[in-house]
């Protein structure tokens, strides 16, 4: 009963015999009862007992079989139970009516039964689907606990050491040695705490699909080069040995320089996470039938083949554990793999096992080889004369110069203040648009480094007000914020901010670009604005 329960729309032969069995094993059951019955019945009812034979066999073997089990039902009737007995013929009228009555009965029956089922089988699916959707949200709430917690250990481990630094320098006992190395603590770990946000970041934009690639013909070795710089001195730092295998012929490959190095820069970096000190890095690049293949390999921890895709996934390190040996969010292979997918590559991922290394292929096809010559060189990728800012502080005199710092932030403002005031700026400050509007008014400064996200009202408001005011002309505008999408950048420019600059920056990059404005308003011919460029 339960295999025939279960298979009742099998369109195996088995399941079909064991179906269409059901129902001739009912109706035959129900002419043996009607027969039993017959000295009390005689020739009344003779369909009554075949709705009995239908029913049950629509319940057990679904609607072909009973359908079936009707006309068995009408021919038992008419040929045992109807008169003239032995005969299929059927002349009597009210016999006519009930034979039309059972019929009826039972096709309405059959449809309600069906009706019935596909709302049990729909309630089903969206119990499993509802069941489905439960345990994923659990899952993910579980891996959003633990990438809170995750984060919030990565970024206790810069924290940290800030934190003491500080303290040592507030007692003020150190000498200038301590001094010094306090101050290179904070840098590296701030540095540190950039490179983590600067990850969220593209993983964000990655899963928005807000990245957008600057793609150009160039020599891929330069992108390696810039990989290569990078991530050096974590190769230093743990005395390990790295070798590239470089061809002097260039490869050209049609893509984004800055993008490329960055995925390359992840995949060494990983390389020199994941291996130990003295260990060995090999980068290798080839030309192989149009392809450019660059293949970074190491003699690290290796991994189990069956995790070669998991590692791409966000979030996922080789070590989960507590220990935390080897640090990091584990969002650096995820952001190669998106970024060689833009690229329309291929990125995998090859181990023997663990403690046996591992091995990461990058696939990219390659471009005509009849690039121009400009491109084979690192000091033609340099930026435009007006891009580029100037780099001697001699080269500007700032003395006298004024600039009022627009950000919410006390304590970054205060900060930023106390910079441009020892290089000889004379500075106001602002902590909302209202008051950025009423200070300019007033004191007409030459620079105003404004943030975007101000109270009260925003950083492009504020700036197109400053801009259709006619008692304040000729002021120079940056926009520095975290805000740092392509979007962001043309809002800035239809606002009328000169430059958008991204935090966090340092401040010699900040200063250098602020002089850069101030010379070109100094020079006679400056009607013309700079154009936007992006930190």
């Amino acid at each position: 009963m339960v295999s025939i329960l279960n298979d009742r729309r099998s369109g195996t032969w088995p399941g079909l015999v064991r179906r269409y069995g059901t129902a001739i094993l009912s109706t035959g059951f129900v002419i043996w009862i009607r027969s039993l019955l017959q000295p009390w019945l005689n020739e009344e009812c003779p369909f009554s007992l075949f709705y009995l034979s239908v029913l049950l066999t629509v319940w057990i073997a679904g609607t072909g079989p009973a359908v079936f089990a009707i006309g068995l039902g009408t021919l038992a009737a008419a040929h045992f139970f109807i008169p003239p007995s032995s005969s299929l013929l059927i002349d009597d009228v009210p016999d006519l009516v009930q034979l039309i009555i059972y019929v009826f009965v039972n096709c309405v029956a059959i449809m309600l039964f069906n009706r019935a089922e596909r709302q049990r089988d729909l309630a089903e699916k969206r119990s499993l689907e509802n069941e489905r959707l439960s345990d994923d949200l659990r899952k993910a709430d579980l891996r959003k606990d633990e990438f809170l917690a995750l984060l919030a250990h990565e970024l206790r481990n810069p924290l940290a050491p800030i934190r003491t630094s500080l303290a040592l320098l507030e007692r003020n006992e150190g000498s200038p040695d301590v001094v010094r190395r306090m101050r290179e603590i904070i840098h590296r770990q701030t540095i540190h705490l950039i490179r983590i946000t600067d990850d969220l970041l593209d993983v964000s934009r990655f899963c928005r699909g807000k990245v957008e690639l600057q793609i150009q013909r160039i020599d891929l070795r330069l992108a390696i080069a810039d990989a290569i710089e990078m991530v050096e001195n974590a190769f230093v730092s743990k005395s390990q040995r790295f070798q590239s295998l470089i061809p002097d012929d260039p490869i050209w490959v049609d893509g984004d320089r800055v993008r490329l190095a960055q995925l390359l820069a992840n995949l060494l970096g990983n390389a020199s996470k994941y291996t130990p000190e003295a260990g060995r890095i090999t980068l290798n690049l080839e030309l192989i039938d149009e392809l450019a293949s660059i293949m970074v390999s190491d003699n690290g921890i290796g991994f189990a083949p069956l995790q070669a895709e998991r590692i791409f996934e966000p979030f996922v390190q080789i070590d989960a554990s507590r220990t935390r040996e080897y640090g990091g969010l584990g969002v650096g292979l995820t952001i190669a793999n998106r970024l060689v997918a833009l690229h329309g590559g291929t990125l995998s991922a090859t181990s023997r096992g663990p403690g046996m290394g591992s091995c990461f292929t990058v696939t990219l096809s390659a471009a005509a080889s009849e690039a121009s010559r400009s491109n084979s060189r690192h000091d033609d990728f340099a930026a435009p004369a007006w891009q580029t800012p100037c780099q001697s502080k001699s080269s500007v005199t700032t003395g006298g110069k004024s600039l009022l710092l627009v950000e919410d932030n006390k304590d970054a403002s205060e900060l930023l203040a106390e910079l441009f005031r020892a290089e000889g700026f004379q500075v106001n400050q602002a902590y909302d648009g209202v008051e950025a509007i009423q200070k300019a008014t007033q004191s007409h400064p030459d620079v105003i480094i404004m943030d975007i996200g101000l109270p009260s009202m925003d950083g492009y408001e504020t700036a197109r007000r400053i801009r259709r005011s006619r008692t304040i002309t000729g002021i120079k505008m940056i926009a520095l914020t975290g805000w740092g999408g392509p979007t962001d950048r043309d809002l800035a420019i239809k606002a009328g901010f000169d430059l958008h600059l991204i935090k966090p920056i340092a401040f010699q990059t900040l200063l250098d670009h602020v002089e850069a404005l101030v010379r070109h308003a100094s020079q006679a011919d400056s009607d013309d604005k700079p154009n936007l460029i992006p930190a």
